[in-house]
């Protein structure tokens, strides 16, 4: 059951991430309803700058940086004005702040596989978790939603797709009974009518370039490949348990659909709203109830028109090796993940090419015989492998250049 909002019960927030673009639009809607909400703890990786006015608007009572050096440049710089914020550092107190006793909701927005500890470990703790960070469930699948079964933990998805698929199955529990299927809207990034002949050309620059998003450069590399779409794929059929078979992806431009679900009676229910982070962030903070929100309205009238396409395989390599790992069971999106994030960390460096990072991927994927991790410390084991497989086979692929 997800807590109510009252007046007289504010909800506890720690925010995991507050400096990037998911704790950007998490405060955007805090600040809209600071009645409803306490923002106990923030947390961040090195950008120390960045929680300076976070610290001094919310007064949170602890900020976790997890370079050390970032935590140190951040007590000199606040000094004796903020005495009241405990400045905590490590990767151990990025994670102790998802398990605060006066904490009720974590936001996990921290990218990658490196928010997987701090999510596990809100789900361990039994919080209300709002989940941004697809990479956790990826990587750690079943094992991740055993234990919300096992604690009571109640997740939450905050990313625009699976918020607009829980909103129209009206929860997660998405049965073949009910419902036949499960579409996500992908904006196609900013490629989508580029020559395919010029690809090997694309800079990291225009790869964050996204159309409609404003996103972080990781997450925009993977909207330009679509590896995200496919990662979503890989989340929506954990968190709604349906077979990949159930799961479809169209191209839409505008994103301004973000998600449908087929019933079995043949309707469909759509999803639509602006392309705003703040309006799934802000439903899963408000559930059971709805905050109004200061945000663009949609209108029908000046969109005119909503377009569709087939997602071209030749153009999106990454969505069918998604697919591909899905089925070969949760090892297999391991190490999917690991690879990636190794490839879009050598293209964004400059030190492959983009048309690099999908064959890298896929070269990873081959490589690693089929394993079902039975435990969290089996996860770090197989991404810690696969990882320096990747670097491997990127430096080889630098070399033979």
């Amino acid at each position: 059951m997800v807590t109510p909002i009252t007046p007289t019960s504010r909800q506890r927030i720690a925010l995991l991430g507050a400096a990037g673009s998911i704790g950007a639009s998490t405060l955007k809607v805090l600040r809209q309803h600071r009645d409803a909400f306490e923002l106990v703890a923030i947390a961040g990786h090195s950008n120390w700058q960045a929680m300076l006015p976070i610290i001094a608007e919310f007064a949170p009572k602890v900020c976790a940086m997890a370079d050390a050096a970032a935590a140190h440049s951040l007590r000199q710089a606040l000094g004796n004005s903020a005495p009241a914020v405990a400045v905590e550092s490590g990767t151990d107190a990025v994670t102790t702040c998802a398990v605060l006793h006066d904490v009720d909701t974590v936001v996990a927005g921290i990218s990658g596989f490196a928010g997987l500890a701090s999510t596990w470990a809100a789900v361990s703790a039994g919080k209300r978790v709002l989940l941004a960070n697809k990479e956790a469930l990826v990587a750690a699948g079943n094992l991740l939603l055993n234990e919300a079964a096992r604690t009571g933990a109640v997740l939450l998805p905050i990313d625009s797709e699976h918020n607009g698929v829980y909103q129209c199955a009206g929860g997660l529990v998405c049965e073949p009974s009910r419902i036949r299927a499960i579409t996500l809207t992908a904006s196609g990034g900013p490629f989508r009518t580029r020559p395919l002949s010029s690809f090997d050309a694309i800079t990291p620059a225009e790869a964050c370039k996204h159309p409609t998003w404003s996103m972080g450069r990781k997450i925009s590399v993977d909207s330009a490949t679509l590896m995200n779409k496919g990662l979503e794929v890989i989340e929506a059929a954990l968190l709604f348990g349906r077979s990949g078979a159930d799961i479809h992806v169209v191209i839409h431009p505008t994103s301004t659909v973000h998600a449908l679900v087929e019933f079995v009676d043949g309707s469909v229910l759509a999803h639509l709203g602006p392309a705003d982070m703040q309006v799934p962030i802000a439903h899963a903070l408000g559930l059971p109830s709805r905050l109004t929100l200061d945000v663009p309205r949609l209108s029908l009238q000046q969109m005119g028109r909503l377009e569709f396409f087939e997602v071209e395989a030749d153009r999106y390599p990454a969505l069918a090796l998604a697919y591909e790992a899905l089925g070969a069971g949760q090892g297999a999106c391991l190490v999917m993940n690991a690879a990636n994030e190794v490839a879009v960390a050598a293209f964004l460096a400059e030190q492959i090419r983009f048309t690099d990072i999908v064959p890298l991927v896929d070269h990873s994927l081959q490589a690693f015989a089929r394993f079902e991790p039975r435990t969290l410390d089996d996860v770090f084991a197989l991404d810690a492998e696969a990882r320096r497989f990747a670097s491997a086979a990127m430096r080889e692929r630098m070399v033979s250049a």
